[in-house]
């Protein structure tokens, strides 16, 4: 008859599973959303064709295009002296349209979000820089300027508004607070520049709204967390698994036993508890050790002679 003591091997795989599902979910949960597209750009070329225009009396001059292709933009340079003044359109077939009108306001704009806003939580206040151009060169005049946030869609989550005098340049500092329920993405924070003729330019600049968690669990935390469940994990494994093993490899010495003679066995096993003890007499190995193995051997020895 052979009687071992039982290890509960299927309890100690529970744990040891349990300990990797523990660093799976540490990753999936920690690890920042995310979602990864692809966008593929036309390519553009910039042409450039010099008038060299000098004109001191009312005419007009016509100017062909030498390059084929669309025209996406026009950006025309000059200057206008005493009272003169100047139109410039563009003609296709019979349409036309005027895109300057020197007895007008004329204006550029620029948004830019600030550098430490690009990346923002939810809640937070977004801070941007407006700057405004008086293309004209000459005479103030106000503006109305709007701007505000919109998804990729072109709604408006957060808007203002406000009247500023312009002569030369404007440069200013306006901050609009994201709400904290906002969906995590991409969005832009855009302005229009209106006189009463009406709109006179537009500008936007990306930004990325991030989730709160990400401000309570940065980057650098969630590696550390990370890194403690893998410590753990590999102490829990490395723990278990050495019952585990010495089950498993008493367990393979019994069934050797069985194989073998009763004979063979006893003698096999008396042999190496007498060894045992005279490394042990030797100072080889400690008494720890000694006894450990003593008794593994005494108790096959048993086994054997039933």
């Amino acid at each position: 008859m052979f009687a071992w003591n039982k290890v509960p091997i299927k309890k100690d795989l529970a744990i040891v599973l349990a300990a990797v599902i523990l660093i799976t979910l540490s990753i999936v949960i920690l690890k920042k959303p995310s979602i990864t597209g692809f966008a593929v750009i036309s390519k553009e070329t910039t042409y450039t064709d010099d008038l060299n225009l000098v004109v001191n009396e009312s005419k007009k001059v016509a100017w062909n295009l030498n390059n084929p292709g669309d025209l996406k933009s026009i950006k025309a340079t000059g200057a206008i002296s005493r009272n003169g003044t100047a139109k410039v359109y563009i003609e296709k077939g019979d349409e036309k349209v005027l895109i300057f009108d020197s007895t007008k306001q004329l204006f550029d704009v620029n948004i830019q979000v600030l550098p430490n806003y690009k990346k923002i939580f939810q809640g937070d206040e977004l801070l941007i820089q407006i700057t405004l151009f008086n293309l004209r060169g000459f005479g103030s005049a106000d503006v109305s300027v709007k701007y505000s946030i919109k998804d990729t869609a072109g709604n408006a989550i957060a808007a203002e508004e406000e009247i500023i005098n312009v002569e030369t340049q404007a440069k200013f500092v306006r901050g609009l607070v994201i709400p904290s329920d906002l969906k995590l993405g991409s969005y832009a924070a855009f302005v229009e520049v209106k006189t009463p003729d009406g709109l006179i330019g537009t500008s936007s600049d990306q930004f990325e709204v991030m989730g709160s968690f990400e401000r309570v669990y940065p980057p650098e935390l969630r590696l550390y967390i990370t890194a403690l469940a893998v410590v753990f994990a590999l102490f829990v494994a490395f723990t278990l698994g050495i019952p585990i093993f010495r089950e498993l490899k008493r367990k393979k010495e019994i069934e050797e036993l069985k194989r073998k003679t009763p004979l063979e066995r006893v003698e096999k096993l008396e042999k190496e508890l007498k060894a045992l003890g005279m490394a042990h007499k030797a100072g080889f190995i400690s008494k720890e050790s000694y006894e450990k193995e003593k008794e593994r051997i005494e108790r096959m020895l048993g086994v054997a002679k039933k």
